[in-house]
Protein backbone atom coordinates (compact mmCIF):
# COMPACT_ATOMS: atom_id res chain seq x y z
CA UNK A 1 0.00 0.00 0.00
CA UNK A 2 1.17 3.75 -0.66
CA UNK A 3 1.71 6.03 1.96
CA UNK A 4 -1.35 7.82 -0.15
CA UNK A 5 -3.60 5.18 0.60
CA UNK A 6 -2.39 4.49 3.50
CA UNK A 7 -3.49 8.26 4.68
CA UNK A 8 -6.47 7.61 2.76
CA UNK A 9 -7.55 4.61 4.81
CA UNK A 10 -6.55 6.46 8.27
CA UNK A 11 -9.22 9.30 7.55
CA UNK A 12 -11.56 6.57 7.09
CA UNK A 13 -11.05 4.48 9.89
CA UNK A 14 -11.20 7.62 11.85
CA UNK A 15 -14.16 8.88 10.64
CA UNK A 16 -15.47 5.31 11.45
CA UNK A 17 -14.84 5.61 15.11
CA UNK A 18 -16.96 8.84 15.13
CA UNK A 19 -19.56 7.21 14.11
CA UNK A 20 -19.21 4.20 16.48
CA UNK A 21 -18.14 6.15 19.04
CA UNK A 22 -21.95 8.20 18.69
CA UNK A 23 -23.60 5.14 18.03
CA UNK A 24 -24.20 3.85 22.08
CA UNK A 25 -25.81 7.70 22.70
CA UNK A 26 -28.08 7.10 20.41
CA UNK A 27 -28.96 4.00 21.92
CA UNK A 28 -29.65 5.26 25.53
CA UNK A 29 -31.53 7.67 24.03
CA UNK A 30 -33.77 5.46 22.71
CA UNK A 31 -33.83 3.45 26.13
CA UNK A 32 -35.11 6.45 28.03
CA UNK A 33 -37.86 7.64 25.56
CA UNK A 34 -38.84 3.75 25.62
CA UNK A 35 -39.22 3.19 29.58
CA UNK A 36 -40.78 7.15 29.83
CA UNK A 37 -43.85 6.23 28.38
CA UNK A 38 -44.81 4.26 32.01
CA UNK A 39 -44.88 0.45 30.47
CA UNK A 40 -44.64 -1.87 33.09
CA UNK A 41 -43.22 -5.09 32.29
CA UNK A 42 -44.24 -7.08 35.24
CA UNK A 43 -46.54 -6.80 38.25
CA UNK A 44 -45.14 -7.94 41.81
CA UNK A 45 -47.58 -8.91 44.54
CA UNK A 46 -47.82 -10.92 47.97
CA UNK A 47 -47.46 -14.25 47.78
CA UNK A 48 -49.77 -16.14 50.15
CA UNK A 49 -48.29 -16.70 54.05
CA UNK A 50 -44.76 -16.06 52.14
CA UNK A 51 -41.92 -13.57 51.72
CA UNK A 52 -41.15 -14.37 48.59
CA UNK A 53 -43.15 -12.50 46.33
CA UNK A 54 -45.83 -13.33 43.33
CA UNK A 55 -44.29 -11.69 39.90
CA UNK A 56 -46.56 -11.62 36.72
CA UNK A 57 -44.65 -11.12 33.52
CA UNK A 58 -47.02 -9.40 30.56
CA UNK A 59 -46.53 -11.38 27.22
CA UNK A 60 -44.57 -8.70 26.01
CA UNK A 61 -41.67 -8.85 28.61
CA UNK A 62 -41.55 -12.59 28.98
CA UNK A 63 -41.24 -12.24 24.91
CA UNK A 64 -38.37 -9.61 25.30
CA UNK A 65 -36.85 -11.47 27.96
CA UNK A 66 -36.96 -14.94 25.76
CA UNK A 67 -38.46 -16.76 28.73
CA UNK A 68 -38.89 -20.51 28.78
CA UNK A 69 -39.82 -23.17 31.04
CA UNK A 70 -38.54 -26.68 31.88
CA UNK A 71 -40.93 -29.43 33.47
CA UNK A 72 -39.25 -31.14 36.55
CA UNK A 73 -38.96 -35.01 36.14
CA UNK A 74 -38.45 -37.92 38.62
CA UNK A 75 -35.48 -39.86 38.96
CA UNK A 76 -35.36 -42.06 41.98
CA UNK A 77 -35.89 -40.36 45.37
CA UNK A 78 -34.82 -36.79 43.37
CA UNK A 79 -36.67 -34.42 41.09
CA UNK A 80 -34.24 -33.40 38.41
CA UNK A 81 -33.89 -29.44 36.71
CA UNK A 82 -31.75 -27.91 34.56
CA UNK A 83 -28.65 -26.51 36.04
CA UNK A 84 -29.88 -23.38 34.40
CA UNK A 85 -32.86 -23.04 36.52
CA UNK A 86 -31.14 -22.55 39.26
CA UNK A 87 -30.36 -19.54 41.56
CA UNK A 88 -28.35 -18.41 44.36
CA UNK A 89 -29.25 -15.75 46.52
CA UNK A 90 -26.83 -13.65 48.39
CA UNK A 91 -26.75 -16.38 51.46
CA UNK A 92 -26.20 -18.93 48.70
CA UNK A 93 -29.69 -20.28 49.72
CA UNK A 94 -30.92 -22.05 46.14
CA UNK A 95 -33.97 -21.37 44.61
CA UNK A 96 -36.31 -21.79 41.48
CA UNK A 97 -39.05 -20.00 39.60
CA UNK A 98 -42.06 -22.07 39.88
CA UNK A 99 -45.10 -21.47 37.03
CA UNK A 100 -48.55 -22.09 39.28
CA UNK A 101 -50.13 -20.18 36.71
CA UNK A 102 -49.19 -18.08 33.03
CA UNK A 103 -46.99 -15.82 33.15
CA UNK A 104 -46.91 -16.15 36.69
CA UNK A 105 -43.69 -16.96 38.59
CA UNK A 106 -43.16 -17.91 42.20
CA UNK A 107 -39.65 -17.94 43.55
CA UNK A 108 -39.58 -21.72 45.49
CA UNK A 109 -36.42 -22.98 48.05
CA UNK A 110 -35.01 -25.62 46.80
CA UNK A 111 -32.78 -28.31 48.17
CA UNK A 112 -29.50 -29.04 46.30
CA UNK A 113 -28.64 -33.16 46.74
CA UNK A 114 -25.89 -33.05 43.77
CA UNK A 115 -25.08 -31.46 40.16
CA UNK A 116 -24.51 -33.82 37.48
CA UNK A 117 -23.17 -32.13 34.49
CA UNK A 118 -25.84 -29.43 33.65
CA UNK A 119 -28.80 -31.32 35.62
CA UNK A 120 -29.41 -30.53 38.97
CA UNK A 121 -30.92 -33.46 41.60
CA UNK A 122 -33.15 -32.13 44.25
CA UNK A 123 -33.82 -33.71 47.42
CA UNK A 124 -36.18 -31.21 48.79
CA UNK A 125 -38.83 -28.25 47.70
CA UNK A 126 -40.11 -29.01 44.37
CA UNK A 127 -42.01 -31.99 42.90
CA UNK A 128 -41.66 -33.62 39.36
CA UNK A 129 -44.66 -32.39 37.18
CA UNK A 130 -43.67 -28.61 38.25
CA UNK A 131 -43.01 -26.28 35.34
CA UNK A 132 -39.65 -24.01 36.72
CA UNK A 133 -37.99 -20.91 34.83
CA UNK A 134 -34.51 -21.84 32.98
CA UNK A 135 -34.62 -19.03 30.37
CA UNK A 136 -34.97 -15.35 32.16
CA UNK A 137 -35.25 -16.44 35.70
CA UNK A 138 -32.11 -13.70 37.01
CA UNK A 139 -35.20 -11.11 35.54
CA UNK A 140 -37.88 -12.47 37.00
CA UNK A 141 -36.01 -12.50 40.35
CA UNK A 142 -34.77 -9.08 39.82
CA UNK A 143 -38.61 -7.68 39.02
CA UNK A 144 -39.62 -9.67 42.33
CA UNK A 145 -36.78 -7.45 44.48
CA UNK A 146 -37.54 -4.58 42.50
CA UNK A 147 -33.98 -3.99 40.67
CA UNK A 148 -34.38 -2.26 37.68
CA UNK A 149 -31.59 -1.20 35.59
CA UNK A 150 -30.57 2.04 34.87
CA UNK A 151 -28.50 4.34 32.02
Amino acid sequence: MTARGAAGWQRWAQAGMVVVALAPISGCKQVKATSADGYRPANVAAASQSAVKQVTFTAEAARRVGLRTETAVASGPHTVISYAALLYDGKGVTWVYTTPAALTFLRTKVVVDRIEGDRVLLSDGLRAGTDVVTVGATEVYGAELYIAGSH
